[in-house]
């Protein structure tokens, strides 16, 4: 997946907006932090607006973090950047937003044509209240966020390791909430962290589908493995479909196999063939038939002969459907004559006739005429 469907994608849907700026650097971590806020060069940072002052954080990110908010009465935003994880080239296309607006509510409000090229950074994006960090958010680089009148930090000098083990203390801090809304920063903080290039970040992530950890954490953070951390994160992910006790949390491993490099189609065809669960065997299949084509047929074919479950065999025929007909169709006719279970040749027959297949239709004529 390229970092840019990852970033501005429906699965980043729950991430609070995104602030940005343009600025150079020019005041050390000892300045006062009262100091006058300067205009930015708008070549220079991927944040924009009035008040715009910028921090050094060679000393240590939450070091900065920490100073800044002692020095800030009230909310207060920062902002830094870090190499992002390697991704595919955006061939010079218009891809995202162009310009970003933080509005009053905190949401952002993205117009312009769009931007293009590649970039190499992600921008986050921290609000902290009350002592603690209540907001996070990233973007591409390439997107410059308008802050308007409010005062935003702009750490420079930020090691990668310190960033990712800032956003994972950000996740540590809520994942444990009761309530939904309270869980709400750790939710936008995984996919910022799963983006680092940093390889602690796939470390942080694996940490987080533990058996220890709540179950929506362990979800989420297995999805961010399978879509952003490479090779790194499917072999974790194929670990987990092969060992872990939550047969609910491998019936969601199937799904993130898809998202691996490689499709995990041999992780699924194994587990449509040994899981012990009946619901991971028909989730396995179902991912099977969407995307391994020929090489699915033997396993589903095997599949509809062998497994004890009927739902299972049934779920076997529905991925027979999803093949090409050129594929799908002549077996799916197979099974519709000469299955043993009349359950399964009814579910056959039934996905022939969605099919509108021309062998289909000679194939219902021929079973009419008789």
């Amino acid at each position: 997946m390229t970092f840019r469907s990852l970033a501005w994608a429906g699965f980043c849907a729950v991430l609070v907006p995104v602030i940005g700026a343009t600025g150079n650097w020019t005041q050390p971590m000892t300045a006062p932090l009262v100091a006058a806020l300067q205009a930015p060069d708008p070549q220079s940072l991927p944040v924009g607006g009035s008040r715009i002052e910028q921090r050094s954080a060679a000393t240590g990110l939450k070091a900065a973090v920490e100073a800044v908010r002692r020095a800030t009465p009230g909310p207060v935003w920062l902002a830094w950047s870090v190499p992002a994880v390697e991704r595919a080239s955006d061939d010079g296309r218009m891809r995202g937003p162009e310009t970003c607006v933080l509005e009053d509510d905190g949401d952002v409000r993205q117009s312009g044509r769009g931007y293009s090229g590649e970039t190499g950074d992600l921008v986050l994006l921290l609000r902290h209240e009350r002592n603690a960090p209540d907001r996070l958010a990233f973007t591409d680089g390439r997107c410059t966020v308008d802050a308007g009148k409010r005062a935003v930090y702009w750490l420079d000098q930020v090691a990668p390791a310190q960033s990712v083990a800032l956003v994972a203390a950000m996740v540590r801090a809520t994942a444990g909430a009761e309530d939904k809304p309270a869980r709400r920063p750790a939710r936008q903080a995984l996919p910022a962290l799963a983006l680092h290039a940093d390889g602690s970040a796939a470390q942080a992530l694996t940490a987080f589908v533990a058996a220890d950890q709540p179950h929506w954490l362990r979800r989420d953070a297995a999805f961010w493995l399978g879509a952003a951390r490479g090779e790194a994160g499917a072999r974790v992910v194929r670990r987990l479909v092969r060992e872990d006790a939550d047969s609910r949390f491998r019936e969601h491993l199937t799904f993130v196999l898809t998202l691996t490099p490689d499709g995990g189609v041999d992780d699924l065809i194994a587990a449509a063939r040994i899981d012990e669960s009946a619901a991971v065997r028909r989730q396995a299949l179902f991912w099977l038939g969407q995307q391994a084509g020929k090489r699915a047929i033997a396993t589903l074919t095997e599949v509809m002969k062998d497994d004890p479950d009927r739902e299972v065999r049934r779920h076997a025929v529905f991925a027979l459907s999803q093949l090409p007909k050129d594929e799908g169709v002549p077996r799916l006719i197979e099974v519709a004559r000469s299955h043993r279970d009349p359950e399964v040749r009814k579910q056959a027959m039934f996905w022939l006739g969605q099919s509108g297949d021309e062998r289909a239709i000679r194939f219902f004529e021929e079973t009419l005429s008789k």
